[in-house]
């Protein structure tokens, strides 16, 4: 039994709610918001905090802590469905774009995605214009670079999917659920994403919803 603390807005919890999905595993969900954290996840190990992943297995118990150490396990215990390539030269090239869609969103979600969140939960709260601005400017950066992966390769980090893939998915779908992609400036990436979300591990994410707030129109349309 896999239980699996996450936030659904948190993009590197998607991330790891994608690697289970293609790899079908099942798992509990327990929400733990950044606003109010689950006790569980500050008990798991010195300083833990985000997206955790506890499993069970017989007598034995398996913990890890983050997304990065979470999808490395999932890799390990579970490779019939690989999501890091054989090769090692494909494995070095797909973590090098998964820490690039790491680095190259953060900004973006520190300001952007952070404000989005803080709006919808505060209604008399007016916007922070200057976070914004910066949100999206960082975003439109982050866009420029992976549209240029999705034209010239078949995926983000080479000729299979990989967890670069489901990383750099993973963000722009939060981004999109609040209509902050402008994909007209990245019509291969929009291509790209439309097959992503076509994948049936995509499907719990778009069936998120945040209170307060709806959904961009075309969010869960696969064809947008």
């Amino acid at each position: 039994m896999k239980r699996l603390y996450h936030w659904m807005f948190d993009p590197y919890a998607r991330t790891v709610r994608l690697a289970l999905g293609e790899k079908a595993l099942t798992f509990e969900p327990v929400s733990t918001p950044p606003w109010q954290p689950h006790r569980d996840v500050q008990m798991l190990a010195p300083g833990a905090s985000g997206v955790a992943l506890i499993h069970r297995a017989n007598d034995a118990r398996y913990t890890a802590v983050g997304a990065t150490a979470i999808c490395e396990y999932l890799e390990e215990a579970n490779s019939e469905i690989r999501l890091l390539p054989r090769l090692a030269e494909d494995r070095a090239e797909t973590r090098r774009v998964w820490r690039l869609s790491e680095d190259m969103f953060r900004e973006a979600c520190e300001a952007l995605l952070r404000e989005r969140v803080a709006i919808a939960r505060s209604r008399s709260r007016s916007p922070d214009s200057a976070a914004l601005r910066a949100g999206a400017h960082a975003l439109r950066a982050a866009l420029t670079f992976f549209n240029y992966l999705a034209e010239t390769r078949g995926f983000l980090a080479g000729r299979s999917l990989t967890l670069a893939d489901l990383s750099v998915a993973a963000h722009l779908s939060c981004f999109d659920y609040f209509d902050d992609v402008p994909w007209d400036t990245a019509p291969d990436l929009r291509v790209w994403y439309s097959r992503m979300k076509s994948r049936p591990a995509f499907r719990p994410l778009l069936a998120d919803r945040l209170d307060g707030t709806r959904p961009a129109a075309h969010y869960a349309d696969l064809d947008f």
